[in-house]
């Protein structure tokens, strides 16, 4: 038996009105489509990412929140652990999972060309947990980025 929820609705977010009005980080511009402002939005938020070229995130976490990148286009490079020791590339057509608490830098690898992801998490709210106790482990973007 399948259960049915009385009055819950398929939407549908064109690309062309995706909201800009959410946190934001230097070279990495977030758009959202679904997030906790949305009607029906319980357990997962969606948003597509742009990286600048060459940018670099700081280290970071999402709390509880797991997350799961899908490349659309460029190559970006991935760091994580304790020290960012880990490194990983993915490029268009590949798919990223990031347990939560994990800390990680994402990286544009390409100081050319933007890349740019679809990204899912299994929280509604924008949580990030900025850990500037690991900058001195962190990649240097390549070019420097302020707020957009």
């Amino acid at each position: 038996m399948t259960e049915t929820h009385s009055g819950a609705q398929v939407r549908v977010v064109h690309g062309d009105r995706l909201d800009g009005d959410t946190p934001q980080t230097p070279g990495l511009f977030r758009e959202a489509a679904f997030d906790s402002r949305n009607p029906g939005a319980l357990h997962l938020s969606a948003f597509r990412s742009t990286v600048q070229p060459g940018a670099a995130t700081g280290p970071h976490h999402h709390g509880d929140q797991e997350t799961i990148l899908y490349i659309i286009s460029g190559t970006s490079r991935f760091r994580w652990g304790d020290r960012l020791e880990n490194v990983a590339e993915a490029g268009p057509g590949d798919f990223v999972f990031i347990p939560g608490h994990v800390s990680h830098q994402e990286i544009n690898a390409s100081a050319d060309a933007e890349t740019i992801w679809v990204v899912v998490r299994s929280g509604v709210d924008p949580v990030v947990v900025n850990l500037p106790e690991l900058d001195a482990f962190a990649e240097r973007a390549a070019v420097e980025y302020t707020h957009r």
